[in-house]
């Protein structure tokens, strides 16, 4: 089964979202990572309908939030209405972005089968996450889930995650953590900080 739109928008509008297998109600380990990165300009992608926006906004950060899902990104602006900005894109296709501080990525990567698709997806950060910028990316960890969503995965590692980003990124944290979904399952995360060089 491909990761594509009418897959994703068929999960946000079939369930409800605190019942999504990767739903948090609190992010305390993203906001961790989050707050080490200097700079309140951020892009989320695959964003979901995740409460992390919440979170971000009652910080005073500046967040556009990107996903494949209309129907995601139309759930979110009920919540949120112009406070945030809104893209409709497929982050394993070339996306032309504007210029952030950080990219933060909870749930994306690991759908990305392909290497070209992954090329792809550094290709789309580093168009918008200049020198100095920060990359936050968490992903289901090699010893965890191979599927989610009725979806393969590709998981990572901190090396396979250095390997990816290539030497124009230095990895600066590393945290290791189990997320319980809604149903009390175990997932495995390894979750990072890369600074652009």
């Amino acid at each position: 089964m491909p990761s594509d739109l009418d897959h994703w928008n068929n999960a946000y509008s079939s369930t409800d979202a605190t019942k999504l297998g990767w739903y948090q109600k609190e992010h305390a380990v993203s906001m961790d990572l989050i707050s080490y990165c200097d700079g309140k300009n951020l892009i989320d992608v695959g964003a979901g309908t995740t409460t992390l926006i919440d979170s971000l906004v009652n910080d005073n950060y500046d967040v556009t939030v990107l996903d494949i899902s209309s129907e995601a990104l139309r759930l979110l602006s009920k919540r949120h209405g112009d406070n945030i900005k809104y893209l409709q894109a497929d982050i394993s296709q070339p996306i032309k972005l504007p210029k952030f501080d950080i990219w933060h990525d909870r749930a994306v990567l690991h759908f990305l089968l392909k290497q070209s698709e992954r090329e792809t997806y550094v290709s789309n950060l580093e168009s918008c996450i200049s020198s100095g910028g920060y990359a936050v990316i968490e992903s289901f960890s090699k010893d965890g889930a191979k599927v989610c969503c009725g979806l393969d995965l590709h998981t990572h590692d901190e090396d396979s995650l250095v390997e990816l980003l290539g030497e124009n990124w230095l990895l600066v944290e590393s945290i290791r953590h189990i997320h319980i979904n809604p149903f009390g399952g175990e997932r495995p995360y390894v979750s990072t900080v890369f600074k652009r060089k």
